[in-house]
């Protein structure tokens, strides 16, 4: 066997092979997002963007997967279907040899924990408002898995006149709460 074939056969087996469950042809197999963008939303929107993202997220999956789930359902129980989607999207992430820092399970039992804790009394319920942090390395590996898979999609890290107004009205509102929260109740 020439040289050439045996590096060419190491390199097509050191390159991963996409699982036809995590290709959806050209298109992306998780929600795209920036890193930016879903923090802002997520503070601006009181953390509701979050089950946006999460809707999406069930979307695709729905889509790509051709299962008969239901996206809304899984969105209004994040707190249970969190554990299943975190660790699709770590598997994903091993299937192409992509590096996660944290295991989908402590990710998603943090964030499940900081969600709950919205019974909290005033002004401690906010600390709910630092789910996100859960929820940052989750996109991470999605970005990354998205562009091997797709790569030159669309990013989505542009505000869309909604975005804008969730920007301008729910910022406004969040700056506003934490002032009477924390200056004026003083």
């Amino acid at each position: 066997m020439s040289d050439e074939k045996v590096l060419e056969r190491s390199r097509l087996q050191a390159e991963p092979t996409p699982s036809p469950a995590l290709t959806n042809g050209s298109r992306v197999s998780y929600f795209p997002v920036s890193l930016v963008k879903l923090v802002v939303m997520h503070f601006c929107t009181w953390g509701a963007y979050q089950y946006y993202w999460f809707y999406k997220s069930w979307q695709l999956i729905r889509e790509r997967e051709r299962v008969d789930i239901l996206p809304s359902w899984r969105t209004c129980f994040a707190v249970i279907y969190c554990f299943q989607l975190f660790e699709k999207i770590e598997d994903s992430g091993k299937l192409l040899h992509l590096r996660q820092s944290i295991s989908s399970r402590v990710l998603a039992g943090c964030w499940v924990l900081l969600s709950v804790l919205s019974i909290l009394p005033d002004p401690y319920w906010l600390v709910t408002l630092l789910s996100i942090v859960f929820l940052v390395p989750v996109q991470q590996q999605i970005n990354r898995i998205n562009e091997q898979l797709a790569p030159g999609h669309d990013p989505n890290k542009h505000f869309t006149a909604w975005n804008l107004v969730a920007v301008v009205v729910g910022g406004s509102v969040f700056v506003l709460a934490l002032i009477v929260i924390f200056v004026v109740r003083r």
